[in-house]
C-alpha cells in the first residue's frame, strides 16, 4: 500500500483509505521493503501495487513497478479506480509507461461504491485505454457485471447510493451491495453499510470463530506506509513493524500481542467480552454484519478510549472510519 490516500473515501473500504490521509510510502522505504521481500520469499506470488489510489503518485508508482522488476519480482498487477484517467489519452500514456516498466497487469475496480464519486464514463475511458496498452486479456476488471448496473442510472455523472435503494428498496439493494460484490465487513463496510446487511447478529452469535486462518495461515498481507504488517484484508490491525522484514518474519509471534492472542484463540466475539469487562465497551445493539465489523468496532472504541494497544495501528485508521458522504437516508 504506496498510501492510504485516495480521492474517493469509498463506504465498502476495509482500509478507511480517503482524501485526508496526506502520508505515502517513501522511495527508501519501497526499496527496502522489496529488497526484504525477495530476501525473504524464496518464490513471491501475487504481489501487486495499490494504495489508496496509487496513481496519484505516479512517480512512486513508476519507480515501484521498475525496482520490482529489476529484482525479479513479478507483479501480478496495479490496481485503480480510474478517478485520475480525465480523459483517454492520459490514461495511453500512463498505462504505456508502466508497461514499458514491465507490468503485464492492471486491474481496474468498478463498483457502486466507488460510482458514488467517479463518473463510470470516466472508469470506462480508463478500461479502453488499458485494454489497448495491455491488451484485453491483461485487464482485470473487478466487478465487471457492475457497469451495466451502474450505466442503468447515469453514465456521466457520479450516483449516490441512496439511488440504488430508491430503486430497489433497501432490501435488494443491500443485497446487490453485500452479495453482488462479496463485501467484507470489515474497516467502512460494516460501519457504513451494515444496516442493509442480509442479517445482523449480536456478538455472542460470533462466539467460536477465531482469527487463526486469517492472521496467521491466509498468505495474503498488506504492507503500509507507516512500516506496519497487516495481516490480509484487517485494516487497522498491525502485526508488527516492518523496517527489517526478515527480522520481523524470523521473531514474529502472534501470542506476545495481547489483542492479536485473543483473536487468534478465541475471536471478535472474545475480545469483545473483554472489553466489555475491562473497559466498559457496549456492543451495538443493533448487532453485527459479520466477525470483522464486530472486531472493527471494538477495537475502534479502544482507540477512542486512548488506549495504546501496539496492534491498533495507524491510528488515523480509526479517525477516518467515516466516510464522509451524504447518509444513505438523506
Amino acid at each position: 500500500m504506496l498510501s492510504y490516500r485516495c480521492q474517493c473515501g469509498c463506504r465498502h473500504c476495509v482500509y478507511a483509505c480517503g482524501p485526508k490521509w496526506r502520508d505515502w510510502m517513501t522511495k527508501e522505504q519501497l526499496e527496502k521493503l522489496l529488497l526484504g521481500i525477495k530476501e525473504t520469499w524464496e518464490n513471491p506470488r501475487g504481489l501487486h501495487l495499490a494504495g489508496g489510489e496509487a496513481f496519484l503518485n505516479f512517480e512512486l508508482l513508476l519507480f515501484g513497478v521498475e525496482r520490482s522488476m529489476q529484482l525479479g519480482l513479478p507483479i501480478e498487477y496495479v490496481e485503480t479506480n480510474a478517478g485520475w484517467c480525465l480523459d483517454k489519452e492520459t490514461g495511453l500514456e500512463k498505462f504505456r509507461l508502466l508497461k514499458e516498466a514491465g507490468l503485464r497487469y492492471i486491474l481496474i475496480s468498478v463498483s457502486p461504491f466507488h460510482a458514488e464519486t467517479i463518473p463510470l464514463a470516466r472508469t470506462l475511458q480508463a478500461i479502453q485505454a488499458a485494454k489497448e496498452v495491455f491488451g484485453p486479456d491483461k485487464v482485470l476488471i473487478y466487478m465487471e457485471h457492475f457497469i451495466q448496473l451502474i450505466a442503468n442510472f447515469d453514465r456521466e455523472r457520479p450516483v449516490p447510493l441512496k439511488r440504488w435503494i430508491e430503486t430497489y428498496g433497501p432490501s435488494q439493494a443491500g443485497r446487490i451491495f453485500w452479495e453482488g460484490y462479496a463485501l467484507i465487513p470489515g474497516g467502512r463496510a460494516g460501519i457504513e453499510l451494515g444496516p442493509l446487511a442480509p442479517s445482523l447478529k449480536p456478538y455472542q452469535a460470533f462466539r467460536g470463530l477465531d482469527c487463526y486462518q486469517e492472521i496467521c495461515l491466509s498468505r495474503h498481507c498488506h504492507f503500509d506506509p507507516y512500516d506496519n504488517y497487516i495481516p490480509l484484508f484487517c485494516g487497522g490491525l498491525s502485526l508488527g513493524k516492518v523496517e527489517d522484514l526478515p527480522r520481523f518474519v524470523r521473531n514474529f509471534e502472534a501470542t506476545s500481542l495481547p489483542l492479536v492472542k485473543i483473536l487468534v484463540e478465541e475471536g471478535p466475539s472474545a475480545l469483545a467480552s473483554w472489553a466489555i469487562k475491562e473497559f466498559g465497551f457496549q456492543p451495538d445493539p443493533r448487532g453485527y454484519a459479520g466477525k470483522c465489523h464486530l472486531c472493527v468496532d471494538v477495537r475502534r472504541y479502544l482507540v477512542l478510549q486512548g488506549l495504546d494497544f501496539p496492534e491498533l495501528s495507524p491510528k488515523a485508521f480509526y479517525e477516518n472510519l467515516s466516510s464522509h458522504l451524504p447518509g444513505l437516508d438523506s
